[in-house]
């Protein structure tokens, strides 16, 4: 199991060299997209910061800590688009035939679809909600320990696997509907907007609805009551405050991955 781990990775790191160099042979428009897709995103951050300068807090949430919960979900959304891109062009796949071609393939598919497609120009977002955590560490002033050093990186990780999860599902649905659901892109990209702000300003079913159903307030609200030594975080036992997260990581990737294999083995070809 190691040596073939061992293997699929250096496959991929092959696949996402191919792809980088193919991303920058024309360097000028690699460079203009990243830049617009910075600077796109950049006005929907000045846009918080124009709100609090209106009304100077949100459901207690100050901007420093507003502008924490959007870095984190900016940033783990960024990397899900990077890494999770080959999942995004999956539907042309299921169009032209290719899927079959796939599974004629000794790897697996899901390993075939992950390392299909990486987006470098994905690194806008990513400079983006980088640098709204930037301001946000400046702004907050949150009391960092090695644990809670620790902990950041590991919830953006956390927070890319919730959303790569959710691309999954989506691409899942193709197998019976050949085109996407833009239910998945509500979720996703709509999502990110969700976890960019405190989760008490939502309605109380939405606040359960993307708790125990969709699990996208582990993304940024229950990591950053932690990083953030938010009051709230007194309601919550640390461990189940700190494990959380984790936790949904891993149950949405496992439903993913069941619900991937069983569109799979229900694949029946594209017809003509």
């Amino acid at each position: 199991m190691l040596a073939r781990l061992r293997d699929d990775l250096q496959l991929y790191r092959l696949f996402v060299l191919s792809r980088l160099r193919a991303q920058l042979q024309y360097r000028g428009s690699f460079l203009m997209m990243t830049v617009i897709t910075f600077f796109g995103l950049l006005a929907e951050f000045l846009a918080v910061l124009i709100l609090f300068n209106r009304f100077g807090e949100l459901a207690g949430w100050e901007v420093g800590e507003v502008a924490f919960l959007y870095g984190i979900a900016s940033v783990s959304f960024g990397l899900a688009e990077m890494f999770g891109a080959g999942f995004d062009v999956f539907p042309e796949m299921i169009r032209r035939g290719e899927f079959d071609r796939v599974l004629l393939r000794p790897r697996s598919a899901f390993f075939q679809i992950l390392s299909a497609d990486f987006q470098l120009r994905r690194i806008g977002r990513i400079s983006q909600g980088s640098l709204a955590l930037g301001l946000a560490f400046a702004w907050a002033s949150p009391e960092w320990s090695p644990a809670k050093m620790l902990y950041l990186p590991a919830m953006l990780a956390c927070g890319m696997v919730i959303y790569i999860s959710f691309f999954v599902l989506g691409a899942t649905l193709c197998f019976w509907t050949v085109e996407s659901v833009e239910v998945i892109n509500v979720i996703t990209h709509g999502g990110t907007e969700f976890a960019s702000y405190p989760l008490p300003i939502y309605h109380l079913l939405m606040q359960r609805f993307f708790t125990f159903v969709v699990p996208l307030a582990f993304v940024s609200y229950f990591p950053s009551l932690y990083l953030l030594d938010r009051p709230e975080a007194a309601d919550w036992p640390l461990a189940l405050l700190v494990l959380s997260p984790f936790a949904a990581a891993a149950f949405i990737a496992l439903v993913a991955r069941v619900a991937w294999s069983v569109g799979v083995r229900h694949y029946r070809s594209t017809g003509n």
